[in-house]
């Protein structure tokens, strides 16, 4: 309830409250340098925590098969001449390399997300909430770039083999 004796408190954008609350001790409020962080929210971010851990160890544990995979293929390379497309088994496990170290960048970026929750849900801290939602947003913005990266490759990949296929067309007439 408000106290009709107070001065005006300070509006946001369209006659609404500002972003953080008030303040002044007001639930969601900024108290001192930090604002509390709504109990609703910890509780979705707590509930999401497992999972995130879960993806992450998943990542990691994909990053290190394909990482021996890779060291397989080039080892199994040396003695096996080339495969059905004529490409070498070795040539295959150094593709393999990089992309093993490429999954560990997201798999770092979780599980930094699920420690910073776990720090909010201690402290209740803003400055927790803001660290988490970085990791998370770094997590975000990679799988994008990978995901653009990835159409750019498959776009370029689809117009070589119509290159292909209408030069192999033209050579056999």
């Amino acid at each position: 309830m408000m106290n009709p004796y107070s001065a005006p408190a300070p509006e946001g954008p369209y006659g609404n409250p500002p972003a953080g609350g008030y303040g002044g001790g007001v639930p969601g409020g900024v108290t001192g340098d930090r604002a509390d962080v709504t109990e609703m929210a910890v509780e979705m971010l707590r509930q999401t925590k497992p999972w995130v851990m879960f993806l992450s160890v998943m990542s990691f544990l994909g990053s290190a098969f394909m990482l021996l995979g890779g060291i397989f293929m080039i080892v199994a390379g040396a003695f096996v001449p080339t495969g059905a497309a004529g490409m070498s088994t070795s040539a295959l496990g150094f593709v393999y390399l990089p992309m093993a170290f490429l999954y560990i960048y997201p798999a770092l970026k979780l599980w930094g997300f699920g420690g910073a929750i776990a720090r909010l849900t201690q402290s209740r801290s803003s400055m927790d909430l803001e660290a988490a939602l970085a990791q998370q947003k770094s997590f975000w913005k990679f799988a994008g770039i990978t995901t653009i990266v990835m159409m750019v490759l498959y776009g370029l990949f689809f117009i070589g083999i119509i290159v292909v296929g209408v030069a192999a067309a033209g050579g056999a007439h």
